[in-house]
């Protein structure tokens, strides 16, 4: 017959043995973060047949390969670019001042939804005042930012948003990720722009 002291012995070894495995990715430096981001997005590229360039398309039909798969343009600061429709541009540019009206979907690589201020999720876009140099804050980081002044008045992109120039703010909507995940996570966002004021 087991005794309570081995049941108790054993239910400590236990308990022991998940802490030390759920404190695992606390010991993570962050360079083992940047490396983890690194393969995420290697293999969200690979997954979606995704080319990457290190310049910027100039017409429309460079933005895709000649199998139809997306062209993404890599920022040197991390972002991944990919323009869908680029909007009027008879129309006002995305300039220092002004305020940008959109709708976005975020989601991490995984494909959980962590932002979502679509059409069906709200029936008002929300809006973002484009600033002097972008900046981190509660709301937009700096990719995204930028991903948004490369478009105008109904237009459309998508982009991959690496961590380090993310909005600094992942709590999940969603997704059901886990903290940890919230912290060091890139994002693929859909973006489209209604108008600019």
């Amino acid at each position: 017959m087991i005794s309570l002291k081995s049941i108790f012995a054993a239910f400590a070894c236990v308990a022991t043995l998940a802490f030390s495995f759920s404190s695992c990715n606390r010991d993570e430096t962050y360079a083992d973060h940047l490396d983890d981001e690194k393969d995420a997005i290697s293999n969200f590229l690979t997954q979606n047949k995704v080319l990457t360039v290190d310049f910027m398309p100039q017409q429309t039909t460079e933005w895709l390969t000649k199998d139809g798969n997306p062209i993404y343009y890599h920022f040197s600061d991390g972002l991944y670019f990919h323009l869908i429709d680029k909007g009027d541009t008879t129309t006002l540019a995305p300039k220092v001042g002004n305020t940008v009206f959109l709708r976005y979907v975020g989601k991490n690589l995984k494909g959980n939804v962590v932002y979502d201020w679509s059409e069906e999720a709200s029936i008002t876009p929300t809006s973002l005042r484009i600033l002097s140099s972008p900046n981190a804050s509660s709301t937009y980081g700096v990719g995204f930012q930028k991903a948004v002044r490369c478009l105008y008045a109904g237009g459309h992109c998508t982009c991959i948003i690496p961590f380090k120039i993310g909005n600094g703010y992942n709590n999940n909507i969603y997704g059901g990720v886990s903290s940890d995940e919230s912290d060091y996570r890139p994002m693929f966002y859909e973006i489209w722009v209604t108008r600019i004021e």
